[in-house]
């Protein structure tokens, strides 16, 4: 009986150690897969903002916009997207493509972040559906910032969406602690490297919007 107790007791520690090092290891790879995607989905923001445009002559598809109000930021701009940005062979060379970012509620009571595009010109119907993918999950924080140069400031909402900003932080939190604090929270700042073109720079010579025997030549944006 004596021996019956001792290697019970044996097993029940082998137990306990298995069960500690295996909820170790999920939580490492669970705290390694949010690095990936707050990685990931951090990239994808970078890489919109870095390849921004914006030409006054038709503003109505480069328009500059972003909600901060909330909790979760909102943002659409236009942006000629590099190679490697996800979903960017959806549409064949119509690399110019209005790109969205939002949150959607997920699971848990957290939100989903998710990026939206579609070329700048066509429209999204039926025929064109939008490309839409998830960046990131388990999404507790994602918030936005802008540098005005004019006022040399930073500014916690863009009003202004006929305009690019100098400068724009980004923050992101993945999973949740506790405390309820995001477990893996990083940041950015990103130099928007286009500024509005206005109309004379970009048809090649003055341009009066409201004459109607004076158009852009063929080949203007």
């Amino acid at each position: 009986m004596l021996s019956i107790g001792i290697f019970a007791m044996v097993l029940t520690a082998i137990y306990t150690i298995w069960v500690a090092i295996l909820r170790g290891s999920q939580a490492g790879m669970k705290a390694a897969a949010e690095v990936q995607r707050s990685r990931v989905a951090l990239r994808a923001l970078e890489d919109a903002f870095n390849s921004s445009e914006y030409f006054v002559a038709n503003m109505k598809y480069y328009y500059f916009f972003a909600d901060t109000s909330g909790d979760m930021a909102d943002v659409d701009i236009a942006a000629r997207l590099p190679e490697s940005f996800p979903g960017v062979g959806q549409y064949g060379s119509q690399v110019v493509r209005r790109v969205h970012f939002s949150t959607v509620p997920g699971r848990d009571g957290m939100y989903d972040l998710v990026m939206t595009q579609h070329p700048i010109l066509a429209i999204t119907n039926a025929a064109h559906p939008a490309y839409s993918i998830t960046l990131a999950r388990d999404v507790t924080f994602f918030g936005l910032s802008f540098y005005d140069a004019q006022k040399n400031e930073w500014l916690d909402e863009w009003k202004s969406t006929n305009t690019l900003p100098k400068l724009v932080k980004i923050g992101l939190g993945v999973g949740k602690t506790s405390t309820g604090k995001a477990s893996q929270l990083v940041y950015s700042m990103v130099a928007l490297p286009s500024i509005g073109v206005t109309m004379d720079v970009q048809v090649g010579r003055a341009f009066n919007p409201n004459a109607t025997n004076q158009l852009p030549p063929r080949g203007s944006r």
